[in-house]
């Protein structure tokens, strides 16, 4: 009986041991909830690129787009929204608006403006090609400006011992030629719509020349085997020219000058045109730097174009387009006393409209349309005065010089006044 209490002693024994302050019973384990913050702070979105980008009427216009992140979803540009639109052949300013939300629903947006400012480029002046392996877009490019005739033009097809006539120049604007021919001494100007004429494939195979005769619409010259190079900085042209000036036309003896042209020169459009100043001062000489006053839009752009005569104010008096040609078709006789009378001319018409149109060139053409003599160009030259003050230049036809002044000018809109303060209004068309 005593070994049996002995030996539940030892065991009672070792099982204190066991337990001793060296081996502690492990601590229940507490689990405690994740706390979720709401996520109300909104993303961040940036802009790739400017805030505003300015570009030209015409030019071409990709936009860089913009990115975003946020805090809890990461990189979330692929979730940008882009609202609004550019017309860039359409100046004005436009609004792009980059939009983008969270997971959460928080969302924000942010803007960028594009403005198209109205294009200063007068043409695309170093544009060549064969035209006949260009589009009609192409093509009224790569002729669009003003085209001399050297005094020995190579032709091929007529004999310079029956030539009364010599070709000027030749100027394409987008929609019009103007043709300037010297006839025994006389200058001639012509003037009126050209039609690119397309082959099979969608280029373009002629150039036809309108003339206005009076009555119809007639093609006067078609231009064939079109090719426009650059040699050393210099563009020319060569062509093959077929005149056929009906013979009710006083200049009908120029169809000799039908042939094949080369060394056709390009001529450079007038500095002020561009608007073109040296900033940069020479470190050789130190000069001074030029500043031009003349504005790249509102003088320049602008006045480039064809102008519709509304009416003058002439010393105090009103005058229409019908007052101004009232004594078209009337010439003065007078006898050998002095006596002077208005006799009409018999089966004439006065022309029915008067357009302007001035050329980056330093040409201005006076175009008389609608009456029973054709149309009738009066041809002069033109140039800015790059001085302080009022928008002014130059009218130079037949060695006479004349000042004019713009008093406005807009797209639509053109007001001129001479030296003598007569005043025109010219609407653009």
């Amino acid at each position: 009986m005593k070994k049996d209490f002995y030996l539940l002693a030892v065991l009672l024994t070792s099982l204190i041991v066991s337990c001793s302050d060296d081996d502690p019973i492990p601590a229940p384990v507490v689990v405690t909830p994740e706390v979720v913050i709401p996520d109300t702070g909104a993303p961040t979105i940036t802009l790739v690129g400017s805030s505003t980008i300015n570009i030209e009427e015409g030019d071409s216009y990709t936009d860089a787009g913009a990115s975003a992140s946020d805090e809890v979803d990461g990189d979330i540009s692929s979730s940008i929204t882009t609202s609004g639109s550019v017309d860039t052949s359409t100046p004005g300013t436009y609004t792009l608006t980059y939009s983008v939300s969270d997971a959460a629903g928080n969302s924000v947006e942010l803007t960028r403006t594009i403005i198209v400012a109205v294009a200063t480029k007068i043409t695309a002046l170093a544009a060549t090609g064969r035209v006949s392996e260009q589009t009609p877009e192409q093509a009224r490019s790569t002729i669009n400006g003003k085209w001399n005739f050297p005094e020995s033009s190579a032709k091929s097809s007529y004999s310079s011992k029956l030539n009364t006539c010599e070709f000027d120049f030749i100027e394409f604007t987008d929609t019009t030629y103007f043709l300037a021919i010297d006839l025994e001494g006389e200058f001639i100007a012509v003037s009126g719509p050209y039609e690119l004429n397309e082959d099979s494939e969608g280029n373009v195979s002629s150039v036809d020349l309108y003339y206005y005769t009076g009555e119809i619409d007639v093609v006067i010259a078609t231009l064939t085997d079109i090719n426009v190079i650059e040699i050393n900085d210099e563009i020319e042209a060569s062509f093959t020219v077929n005149l056929t000036i009906p013979d009710t036309a006083d200049f009908d003896s120029c169809n000799e000058l039908s042939g094949t042209y080369s060394d056709v020169g390009k001529e450079e459009p007038m500095q002020q045109s561009y608007a073109v100043a040296n900033t940069s001062t020479s470190s050789d000489t130190g000069s001074d730097t030029f500043v031009s006053y003349i504005d790249p839009i509102t003088h320049v752009t602008l006045i480039n174009n064809t102008w519709s005569f509304q009416g003058a104010t002439e010393e105090g008096e009103s005058y229409t387009v019908v007052d101004e040609l009232e004594d078209w078709c009337y010439y003065e006789e007078c006898d050998n006393d002095g006596n002077c009378v208005e006799t009409a001319v018999e089966g004439c018409s006065p022309p029915t409209s008067i357009n302007l149109q001035f050329s980056a060139y330093g040409s201005y053409n006076l175009v008389f349309i609608g009456g029973s003599e054709g149309t009738q160009v009066e041809a002069g030259e033109w140039i800015w005065i790059d001085e302080p003050g009022p928008p002014m230049f130059y009218i130079i036809e037949d060695g006479y010089t004349d000042v004019m002044e713009i008093l406005n000018l807009s797209e639509s809109s053109l007001i001129l006044r001479d030296e003598e303060g007569d005043t025109y209004s010219f609407t653009s068309i």
